[in-house]
C-alpha cells in the first residue's frame, strides 16, 4: 500500500501533492450517473462551469444538497 497522506477520500493529486481540481467542462450527466441521483435540472449536456456560475455552488455541494 502506498504512503498515506493523511487526507480523506480518493481525489487524485498533482506532481506536487495538490489535489486536482474539477475540470468545469464536466457534463452534468456525467455528474448524474457517477452519483446516480438528479443533481441539478438542465441538459445532460450543460457544463459544470455553466451550473457552477448559475448556482454558485461547487459540485460536492450539489451533491450534498
Amino acid at each position: 500500500m502506498g504512503k498515506s497522506s493523511g487526507m480523506r477520500g480518493d481525489r487524485s493529486r498533482n506532481a506536487d501533492g495538490r489535489l486536482r481540481t474539477v475540470r468545469s467542462d464536466k457534463h452534468l450527466q456525467t455528474i448524474r450517473q457517477q452519483y446516480d441521483k438528479p443533481v441539478v435540472p438542465g441538459r445532460g449536456d450543460t457544463h459544470l462551469g455553466t451550473i457552477r456560475k448559475r448556482t454558485g455552488k461547487s459540485e460536492t455541494k450539489l451533491i450534498k444538497d
